[in-house]
Order: C-alpha cells, then sequence, then structure tokens
C-alpha cells in the first residue's frame, strides 16, 4: 500500500516538474511580441513572435537574386535587371504556409504585406548582398 502511494505521489511531483519545465521552456522560445519589428537575415533564420498562447513561427528558408536583360543582346536599348526572391515558411499551431516575394513588391510600395489567418506579416525593407540577406519586418494580430 505504501509502495502504491509513493508512486503515486512521484508520478504527480513529476509531471508537475514536466509541465513546468515546458512551459519555462516555451517562454524562452518567444523572441519578441506581436507588433514588434525583428529582423531575419542568413545568419538568425527564423523567429518566434507572440505569446506562449498564442504564437507563430517564421523562417527564412532561401533567398536567391535573380539577373538579366529585358531584350535581346541585339538591341542596343536593352536594360540590365536585379531582383531578389524571397521564402518564407510561417508556422502557425503546426500549420505551416511557404511564401515567395520579391525585393522589388517591398520597394514599390515601400513594404510589402502577406494576410494569413488572423495575421498580417508586414515586411518593412530588406537588403541583399550577394551570400547574405536580411528582411525588416513584423507580424500583426488581426482583431
Amino acid at each position: 500500500m505504501k509502495f502504491k502511494i509513493i508512486n503515486t505521489v512521484l508520478f504527480m511531483v513529476f509531471s508537475l516538474m514536466q509541465g513546468h519545465i515546458n512551459a519555462q521552456e516555451n517562454m524562452e522560445n518567444i523572441e519578441t511580441p506581436f507588433g514588434d519589428t525583428f529582423t531575419l537575415s542568413s545568419t538568425k533564420k527564423s523567429f518566434t513572435i507572440g505569446t506562449n498562447e498564442e504564437n507563430v513561427k517564421i523562417e527564412l528558408l532561401d533567398f536567391m537574386e535573380e539577373w538579366g536583360y529585358d531584350a535581346p543582346p541585339e538591341n542596343e536599348n536593352r536594360n540590365h535587371y536585379s531582383d531578389v526572391q524571397y521564402t518564407l515558411q510561417v508556422d502557425i499551431k503546426g500549420n505551416k504556409n511557404t511564401f515567395n516575394f520579391y525585393s522589388s513588391q517591398i520597394k514599390q510600395n515601400d513594404n510589402f504585406t502577406i494576410d494569413i489567418e488572423h495575421y498580417t506579416l508586414l515586411i518593412l525593407s530588406d537588403n541583399y548582398a550577394n551570400t547574405s540577406a536580411s528582411i525588416e519586418m513584423k507580424i500583426n494580430r488581426k482583431y
């Protein structure tokens, strides 16, 4: 009988400790609250935004420069172009969505917006230099 009580008490204590450890780990994973500006980069590829109860994980999966000319070589008036394509993955409660957009889309309107579920991703600016890139952005909750 004593053995059964001790096992039950130990099980409850370990369960409570595990719950407390998980709660601490979740708090440490939240890097910035909704509405605050943060920067994804080639060195800091992911962020968790929000609260313990409600959060969004965003990750910079890829970026690449696309360049070329707008006309064939025989055209004397051809122009060179260059643009950077970014790929983001957004994880909301285990639902992962991938988004692609270009640097020119950000510059065209001074920002670029992605609406997903109950959130708005606002891409404020980007910076690309050969092998590195960064994207300044913030995530807001829709009310």
